[in-house]
């Protein structure tokens, strides 16, 4: 009776430790390295470590005895590593909406600028978000460009652009909507004709963010992202990132505390 006494009492002991520990603050002088994930995009997050996201965040760190590590894997994985498994830190190319287990600094990253494929023969014509209304819309799954509650049209998810070009040529869907920068690429890769397709802007950019794990250690990461990004928007420091990739766009937000 008196071991099993013991046995709890050391039982209550331990998880009670534990308890304290994980709800302390984290203290951010433990912190020497931390990771980094994202699909390989060029000139953003490039395989050998350069890139404008990559470059940001080593600025946002490593001057503080922060060592960055990174790593380009497919996103749905990516995200996985993060969100569920905490194998890295953060992933970078995130929206605020998510419904994954993350959490967001402050300040976004980037602004991405969505388009819209569409072939010359299918009658189509945008005009607008609202011409959209009772078309057949394609992008890859998970991007939730449009939220779900102002969808009029009818979805169509596909895992890469190749196929969703497949589904635009073979006339499954009306219109593709993708970044830019993806669907030139994809169009130069399958030698299709642009004198075959319309591409329309989408009316507004959306920020995009560097997304971290939800843990303290993480927290702690976020706040010190949130306490350096004034300081490098101020000294002109991200202003020259950014010029020199002359990939990403500047947030309006960073803009700001650079004037």
């Amino acid at each position: 009776m008196r071991f099993l006494c013991f046995a709890l009492l050391t039982t209550l002991t331990f998880l009670l430790q534990a308890e304290e520990y994980n709800s302390a603050k984290f203290d951010r002088s433990h912190i020497k390295t931390m990771s980094v994930v994202a699909p390989e995009w060029e000139g953003y997050t490039n395989k050998d470590g350069t890139g404008v996201y990559w470059d940001i965040i080593r600025e946002i760190y490593q001057p503080l005895g922060i060592s960055v590590k990174t790593k380009t894997v497919p996103w749905n994985r990516a995200m996985k590593m993060v969100s569920k498994y905490h194998t890295y830190n953060a992933i970078v190319g995130e929206y605020v909406d998510s419904e994954e287990q993350v959490i967001f600094p402050k300040y976004a990253i980037d602004i991405e600028f969505m388009s819209l494929l569409s072939k010359n023969t299918s009658g189509v014509k945008f005009t607008g978000i609202a011409s959209l209304k009772g078309k057949r819309v394609g992008w890859i799954k998970d991007y939730d460009v449009i939220v779900e509650s102002k969808r009029d049209f009818t979805l169509r998810e596909f895992r890469n652009i190749e196929l969703g070009i497949e589904l635009l040529n073979a006339g499954k869907i009306d219109y593709l909507i993708d970044d830019w920068d993806e669907i030139a690429a994809a169009m130069k890769a399958g030698n299709l004709n642009n004198q075959e397709y319309t591409v329309d802007p989408m009316p507004e950019g959306k920020d995009i963010y560097t997304a971290f794990s939800d843990d303290n250690i993480s927290r702690e990461l976020v706040a010190i992202y949130n306490e350096r990004i004034p300081v490098l928007a101020k000294s002109g420091k991200l202003n020259a990132i950014y010029k020199k990739w002359d990939t990403a766009t500047m947030p309006e937000s960073i803009v700001m505390l650079s004037e």
